[in-house]
């Protein structure tokens, strides 16, 4: 019994110098600093790409429908095809318009004849009024004929304009130039003025195109308040601001537009302001009623401090970044955060100045106060290494 229990002895005084050596090694390695990747932020101007969901809108979009009833004699468009302002879509039958022509023709040749007669008599009354051979009774009445078939000639005219205009009306045209829908009406169909069935058609112009897309308040507000303070420029000096279009396959749309209104209300439910890009379109690859991604370029974010968004936590008083002190030890920076940049990083509004050195490996193990080696990424030719006994 006595060797095993020196054997057991030996054992133990073996596993406590490993212990004892690798909580050497620890403390060494505590003391040394943990090997991290910082970057030394720097304040400098930015372009500003704002991102939002939106949604093709036509430019003009309008109903065409029927003026008069009749049976639908016949389409003169293809459906789905562009058509010019005053192209003839559409044929009523115009027979019974015809006719009513002739007879408003008809009254008004009536009322002229009755006119002329008047005339007439009027100029032989009013002679003989004058040689006291008439009353005046007769005069009168001379007189009061004569304005009366007078208006009824005026009445007959207006009937014939509009027996006209009537006519005219069963020939339907486009009434503006654009992409036109499937039928409401098929040939042979009796069309009424009234309700849905005097709609034959829609047409949307889509050439130029509008994109609608909408903006949170708060981004709207921080924009301002930014262009106040002067941390936003503007190069086009005022001019409208430049959109771009990205398409479903992430492709972008070649034609730019630009923002030409916002809306000067807020939306109650959403607390978004809506906005509208047009666009050229002459080859009417935009649709209405097509999702798309709208960019808006042509503003410059002035002395921007940029940190990559895996570098951003977020704690008990929002999001923070590790930053190395000037004693080399992991300091907590509470930031405010703005826009994001094309390249996947936050501008900082506030928390950070120009030269601080971001970490931004090794997050999970690091904590506030512990010593660190940097490797500055954006200075490759150059590290740092910092020490808290130094």
């Amino acid at each position: 019994m006595q060797p095993n229990k020196k054997i057991m002895t030996g054992l133990l005084s073996i596993l406590l110098i490993t212990g004892c050596l690798e909580n050497d090694k620890n403390a060494t390695k505590e003391t040394e600093g943990l090997k991290v990747q910082a970057l030394r932020v720097e304040a400098k101007d930015i372009p500003l790409d704002l991102e939002y969901s939106a949604r093709a809108q036509g430019y003009k979009q309008t109903q065409v429908r029927a003026q008069v009833g009749g049976i639908l004699l016949k389409r003169h468009y293809k459906e789905g095809s562009r058509v010019n302002a005053g192209d003839v879509l559409f044929e009523i039958d115009p027979a019974p318009y015809k006719v009513a022509l002739s007879q408003a023709k008809a009254h008004l040749a009536e009322a002229e004849a009755e006119y002329q007669s008047a005339q007439s008599d009027w100029k032989r009354i009013s002679t003989l009024y004058k040689q006291k051979v008439v009353s005046e009774k007769s005069r009168d009445d001379a007189q009061s004929a004569l304005n009366m078939t007078k208006a009824a000639v005026q009445v007959a005219q207006a009937q014939v304009e509009k027996a006209e205009l009537d006519l005219g009306y069963t020939t339907v045209t486009a009434p503006i130039s654009g992409i036109t829908s499937l039928e409401d009406q098929s040939e042979g169909s009796l069309i009424s003025v009234n309700g849905d069935a005097g709609l034959l058609t829609s047409i949307t112009q889509v050439d130029p195109i509008y994109v609608i897309f909408n903006a949170s308040e708060s981004e709207i507000l921080s924009l301002t308040t930014m262009n106040d303070k002067g941390m936003i420029a503007n190069p086009a000096k005022g001019k409208a601001i430049t959109a771009k279009v990205k398409l479903s396959n992430d492709s972008y749309y070649p034609l730019n537009g630009k923002i030409n209104f916002i809306n000067p209300t807020i939306d109650e439910n959403t607390g978004t302001i809506k906005l509208r890009a047009v666009f050229p379109n002459p080859e009417g690859r935009l649709r209405p009623g097509q999702f798309l991604r709208l960019v808006m370029e042509g503003l410059i974010r002035k002395d921007a401090i940029v940190v990559p968004e895996d570098a951003v936590m977020q704690g008990a008083k929002g999001p923070f970044v590790y930053k190395i002190s000037d004693k080399g030890t992991v300091e907590i920076a509470n930031i405010k955060t703005g826009f994001t940049t094309q390249e996947e990083g936050w501008v900082v509004d506030e928390g950070l100045k120009d030269g601080d050195l971001v970490i931004i490996s090794d997050l999970m193990k690091i904590r506030q106060g512990i010593p660190v080696k940097a490797e500055i990424v954006n200075e490759p030719k150059k590290e740092e290494i910092f020490d808290a006994d130094v």
